[in-house]
């Protein structure tokens, strides 16, 4: 070869690894929806069981036509529903699944076939795997109410890429199996602590068995029981084992074994080693103290299982986070490559002969393989949204996947010319903060992650003193995202500037993506425009009762800390001439129920944070999760927090506070001035006190008291029964704030079950 040809070649080489090196990858945006859609709203419904081969046949006469979102109260009732749906041209050529969300359970059928158990909004199965367009299946979903009510949320079909059907058989591997349960108890309500002791006569106690709730707030019961250790648990030989016992009470328990004393827990499971070599020949006497709070208390479960079976449901736990991590991946990418994603449904597949303990950790090391393998197709498991608005700056923040690093363009007017890049390693959780913004001015921005981006969203920084301000507040909004995110798509057509969440986002706080699921992600509709504060409420510690430490709260907020002694939990914002006060009731513990004890550094601070905000506010507002007066709730009485009442209203009352915003209750409760608050009585309130628990939990059914501060609900209260009665503002809502100047606005806005507009709840005026 010549040398001129040789020097080409060489050209031609250096080149195309330059183009490689350098290329940029194709960039794509994620999408609001990043899938297709069709939502069914609209189904037949019979009340009462059938046969699938009755639901499947031709008789409407005992069918009719039903919105979904309606409660069935009947207990252990049962209700069908089936419709038949045709593939729409946008879903062709996809795998289209169809979600069901219910409470508590329901039974999926497609075309007559068992597909999936549907379990919150869990529920998901293959509709059809290549759809073609046109063609069309029939669903029935057999719901069963338990002992509370029951209801079909909602129901969508939704295009995802070829393979996801296959990657759904992951989901297939069935839990190992939790033990045996302990059923049989002697129980007595407000029993000594000598009911723990072996020599204890029980012979006059109650038969009960666990899950079986009981009233009494502030109180505690005991449940004794003997038992002796079977050979085997679910397979597990037991002689000269480790035996485990794992207990659940509402709200807190002990438990003692034998007279011994073990264990104190609360928010999750008390887990204790009953003994670390098993024997057959002997006798444990159980005794559990379950100390109930507010609502009922109960021993809920108490199991047996042995340390193998546990560290095996402990290995299967960790691979299904992996392995719902991964899903929220396919369901949020806009081009998720199901080649690298469907090695581990083949590896599962290649496995299924072997041993269970094998199988789980074939698969647990396929997810690593493949999360290594994703490390640059990064998803907003969080699309941006805003945090602490500041008079020249917002923080931005987002979560990915998996760990990547990104940064944000900014800028006004469409014109995105000033870039903030993360500096920091690559992270799930990210946080920009842009500094040196124009007061009550106009930005638009977008965040970009290797070669996704979101879209492209405004924002406003904060208006001037004497601008007029919207704001929203609703609350509760735990357990069912679908009604959360409907009632999030009305709040976004009120193009507000704050959105306030009085507490109880999610069920479960340990429970990491709850926090995803059940808040942050139906918000997406207004988070990335309009900034959002929380205050916090029982249901985030729910697992950190021990420490009074929320770690997911503290990892996804970022609250001002520009008062004096305030922290992320308790803190204030101002926003023209309203000054916000949110407090947390949970984060102390008074001898008679939670509070914000007196004399405790939040005490001390919400004393002079008031008396600052006096000085240069025009309006007050607090806001704290559960409410110092309720009349409604379900399933048994609750008039709201005693220590609230007792050390924190003669506080709000004699500062300027015009409006206490609360939840809890899943309503909605108002109550108007009735001055004057007379402080030796409790009669009387200067502020307006609201209850906003519509969020989207199940809603509360029954008026138990009668409040002097309270004016709605107003129909009669009855304490001795627990029934739902006619009360009109068991909804879902939220609440709407204009202020300008000296005159303030306010707007209840329900939602239908549909997710449609339900119309004005209740409106009223205040004037300084």
């Amino acid at each position: 070869m010549s040398c001129q040809k040789l020097l080409y070649s060489l050209q031609i080489f250096v080149l195309a690894t330059v183009n490689i090196l350098f290329a940029q990858p194709v960039t794509i945006t994620q999408e609001l929806e990043p899938h297709p859609y069709l939502e069914i709203n609209e189904w037949y419904a019979h009340k009462g069981d059938l046969t699938i081969e009755e639901v499947l046949s031709n008789n409407p006469s005992i069918w009719a036509i039903e919105k979904l979102n309606i409660p069935n109260w009947e207990k252990q009732g049962i209700k069908w529903f089936k419709q038949e749906v045709e593939i729409p041209s946008n879903l062709a050529g996809y795998d289209v699944i169809l979600y069901i969300h219910v409470d508590p359970s329901a039974t999926v059928y497609v075309d007559g076939k068992e597909v999936f158990t549907a379990n919150g909004y869990n529920g998901k199965g293959v509709l059809s795997l290549s759809a073609k367009a046109g063609e069309k299946h029939s669903i029935q979903v057999r719901t069963k109410n338990g002992g509370y009510n029951s209801r079909f949320y909602n129901a969508r079909i939704v295009g995802m890429p070829v393979g996801y059907g296959k990657f759904l058989s992951t989901f297939r591997i069935l839990p190992p199996k939790t033990g045996i349960a302990i059923n049989n108890w002697k129980f007595k309500m407000k029993a000594g602590d000598s009911a723990s002791q072996l020599d204890f006569d029980d012979s006059d106690w109650e038969k009960r068995t666990s899950g079986n709730g009981w009233r009494g707030e502030m109180q505690h019961a005991w449940y004794r029981t003997e038992i002796k250790l079977p050979r085997g648990i679910d397979g597990f030989k037991v002689e000269g084992r480790p035996i485990r016992l794992i207990v659940n009470t509402n709200d807190k328990g002990e438990i003692w074994v034998n007279g011994r004393f073990y264990q104190q827990f609360r928010g999750g499971d008390g887990n204790i080693i009953l003994t670390n070599s098993a024997s057959l020949d002997t006798s444990y006497l159980i005794a559990i103290k379950a100390i109930n709070e507010w609502g009922t208390g109960d021993v809920r479960y108490a199991r047996l299982i042995t340390d193998e079976a546990y560290k095996l449901r402990k290995i299967y736990s960790d691979m299904k986070i992996k392995l719902d991590r991964l899903d929220r991946y396919c369901e949020r990418h806009p081009k998720p490559d199901m080649s690298i994603i469907n090695k581990v449904a083949d590896v599962l597949e290649e496995n299924k002969k072997v041993d269970y303990s094998t199988s789980i950790t074939f698969v647990n090391s396929a997810i690593q393989s493949v999360e290594a393998e994703l490390a640059n197709q990064p998803a907003f498991l969080i699309p941006p949204y805003l945090q602490n608005l500041r008079d020249d700056g917002v923080t931005i923040m987002w979560e990915t996947v998996y760990p990547t690093y990104g940064k944000v363009l900014y800028g006004k007017e469409g014109n995105l010319d000033n870039v903030v890049i993360e500096d920091k390693i690559p992270s799930t959780i990210h946080e920009v903060t842009l500094v040196g913004l124009k007061p009550e001015e106009t930005y638009q921005y977008r965040v970009s992650c290797f070669n996704l981006n979101s879209i492209q969203q405004t924002f406003r920084t904060k208006k001037t003193k004497d601008s007029p301000i919207k704001f929203l507040v609703y609350g509760d909004n735990r357990s069912y995202p679908k009604i959360h995110e409907n009632l999030v798509k009305m709040m976004a057509k009120e193009n507000a500037d704050l959105i306030l969440n009085v507490g109880d986002v999610v069920t479960t706080g340990s429970n990491q993506m709850a926090w995803v699921d059940e808040y942050f992600y139906p918000l997406r509709h207004v988070s990335g425009s309009i900034p959002t504060y929380i205050s916090i409420g029982n249901h985030e510690y729910g697992g950190y009762w021990g420490s009074r430490i929320v770690p997911p709260f503290e990892k996804y907020v970022n609250n001002p800390l520009n008062s004096t002694g305030s922290t992320e939990y308790y803190y204030s914002v101002d926003y023209v001439n309203v000054h916000f006060i949110f407090l947390d009731p949970n984060k102390a513990e008074l001898p008679k129920g939670r509070g914000l004890a007196v004399g405790s550094q939040q005490y001390n601070w919400f004393i002079q944070d008031l008396k600052n905000a006096k000085k240069s506010s025009e309006w007050i507002m607090v806001f704290m999760h559960q409410p110092p007066y309720s009349e409604a709730w379900s399933g048994g009485p609750y008039d709201g927090e005693i220590a609230l009442r007792k050390d924190l209203v003669p506080i709000i009352e004699a500062n300027n506070v015009d409006i206490v915003f609360s939840g809890h209750t899943h309503d909605y409760e108002r109550g108007l001035p009735h001055p004057p608050y007379d402080p030796k009585t409790g009669k009387g309130n200067n502020a307006v006190y609201i209850i906003t628990g519509g969020g989207g939990s199940n809603l509360d059914n029954h008026k138990y008291y009668e409040w002097e501060q309270i004016d709605y609900p107003d129909h009669e209260a009855d304490l001795e029964s627990n029934e739902t009665d006619e009360g009109e503002y068991y909804e879902y809502h939220y609440v709407v704030v204009e202020i300008d100047g000296n005159n303030l606005k306010f707007t209840a806005r329900k939602m239908n079950g549909d997710g449609s507009d339900g119309g004005i709840l209740d409106e009223f005026e205040l004037k300084h």
